[in-house]
């Protein structure tokens, strides 16, 4: 059964250089999801692969093709995060490496002050080589998010873009 799975995941990679998901490989392999993902992980700890996301978002790409690239840019959707609570903004951010990110806040209907604290007085200091950016603020949110920067010092460099 081994070598029937080992198959499948190199017709896999070769067929999705971007990365496959351990359902892709329990389909094209015949076995559960939770058989592929035992394989996969017995890989990852092998390091014959590596893994970008988490959970069923998770992607596994073979070593050889995955070359470790930061992106310049990113931008994270803070409404899909929930955004009231410091467990929240720290899964939000979790793994970022950009230089520049983006908070978009399209759809979000409640925002904590412990989420924008975790973000703007904890994370940020953190991570001085990233640029905080703030996008599709709505407007009754605002003012928390000014008083931020006036509560702690000028430190907090928020900008808020339309696009």
């Amino acid at each position: 059964m081994r070598e029937i799975v080992n198959q499948a995941l190199q017709k896999l990679l070769n067929e999705y250089p971007e990365g496959i998901s351990s359902t892709q490989l329990a389909e094209v392999a015949g076995i559960s999801r939770q058989a592929a993902h035992k394989q996969l992980r017995k890989l990852l700890d092998a390091r014959q692969l590596t893994a970008t996301g988490k959970a069923r978002a998770c992607r596994y790409q073979s070593v050889a093709v995955a070359p470790k690239v930061t992106p310049l840019r990113q931008r994270l959707e803070v409404a899909s995060a929930g955004s009231s609570y410091r467990l929240s903004a720290r899964l939000l951010l979790d793994g970022v490496e950009a230089g520049e990110v983006t908070l978009d806040f399209t759809g979000v209907a409640e925002l904590g002050e412990e989420f924008l604290d975790e973000i703007f007085h904890v994370w940020a200091p953190a991570h001085s080589a990233v640029t905080l950016r703030v996008a599709h603020l709505p407007a009754r949110f605002a003012p928390m998010l000014f008083n931020l920067g006036q509560l702690r010092g000028p430190e907090v460099g928020v900008q808020n873009r339309a696009g």
